[in-house]
């Protein structure tokens, strides 16, 4: 009888294993007809706090997804080290298609001294996509009865050498360099204050706990529809459309120009076919009406690029802010 149970059971092992053997594994990427299927859950990883641009961007994204992928994408704040923890977080993930980082070519991802990172933003993610390039400002509040223009707030920080702080949204960014470098061109004492989301950098503007703030058109146009700001300057290449009454650092004698280009990228080793998809997807978005209408009223500049585009743009912008932070450190 003991003997007749184990043949039994070695009987039944090998059945078993002949089943599996003759089943093919299902992953995210098969499909019937060869095209590329992402998983049911997308997780779209924000590495800031919410409320501000990148995190209302991705949200709208996410938004007007489900017109043009089978897939969830979930938005999940991660922040933390001035928009450094997130990135390092998903490399500990399989490259399988489950994570999608909102992470912009940037400064904030070169490393240096005082910042040390544990990977490269070129070589351990692919870009997919760019949506966006954002305007760089520096605000007021309207009511801080000391200055109404560049040249005014330029006077008093000079009157006034490490009272003058401006907040912005990470450390050693765009955000953050803006200011920084403007300082340094005019001969100015002051500080940039570093946080972890734009919507508690403008509270503190408008609360008076410091003086101006560097952010993006797009995080600052709700302030000015409330009229609650004085927009100073912009830092692009040229006067901004929907700033045409405001000056660049530029043509007010100050060599600095910085654009925030916001965008998605995977892990290195992705499937080229899960990275063309999301590209694909987001090229839908971008062209969508209802999502550029929604875009408009809150300030996104729209401006797609795939995957190759944003990688090139990438490749420049980095090699670029590289050589800022060489000068900064040397």
């Amino acid at each position: 009888m003991k003997k007749l149970i184990t043949l039994v059971l070695a009987l039944v092992m090998v059945m078993s294993l002949a089943a599996c053997g003759g089943q093919k594994e299902t992953t995210p990427a098969a499909s019937g007809n060869g095209e590329y299927q992402p998983p049911k859950n997308v997780n779209l990883i924000v590495p800031y706090a919410a409320g501000g641009a990148m995190d209302l961007g991705a949200r709208l994204v996410a938004k007007h997804a489900s017109k043009y992928t089978t897939a969830n994408l979930v938005v999940t704040n991660m922040a933390g080290a001035s928009g450094t923890t997130a990135p390092a977080e998903v490399l500990k993930y399989a490259a399988d298609g489950t994570y999608i980082v909102a992470m912009n070519p940037s400064p904030t991802y070169v490393p240096t001294p005082d910042k040390p990172l544990t990977y490269d933003y070129l070589t351990d993610f692919a870009r997919v996509a760019i949506i966006m390039e954002d305007q760089r400002t520096i605000v007021v509040p309207k009511d801080n009865g000391k200055y109404t223009t560049l040249e005014e707030f330029v006077a008093y920080a000079k009157d006034h050498p490490g009272e003058v702080t401006v907040g912005c949204s990470g450390s050693m960014n765009d955000a953050y360099l803006t200011p920084y470098l403007f300082a340094k061109k005019a001969g100015i004492d002051i500080k940039v204050v570093s946080y972890d989301g734009s919507a508690e950098a403008k509270a503190d503007m408008l609360g008076g706990h410091i003086s101006a703030l560097s952010g993006s058109y797009s995080e600052i146009l709700p302030l000015m529809q409330e009229d609650k700001i004085i927009v100073l300057c912009t830092a692009g290449t040229e006067r901004f459309e929907g700033l045409k009454d405001v000056p660049t650092l530029t043509e007010k004698g100050y060599d600095v120009v910085f654009s925030t280009c916001r965008g998605y990228t995977m892990k290195a080793g992705t499937d080229p076919a899960c990275i063309k998809y999301w590209s694909d997807v987001i090229a839908k978005i971008c062209a969508d009406p209802d999502f550029l209408a929604e875009a408009e009223n809150m300030g996104f500049p729209i401006k797609y690029m795939d995957s190759a585009t944003s990688d090139a743009l990438a490749q420049k912008l980095m090699t670029n802010y590289k050589e800022i932070f060489a000068e900064i450190y040397k």
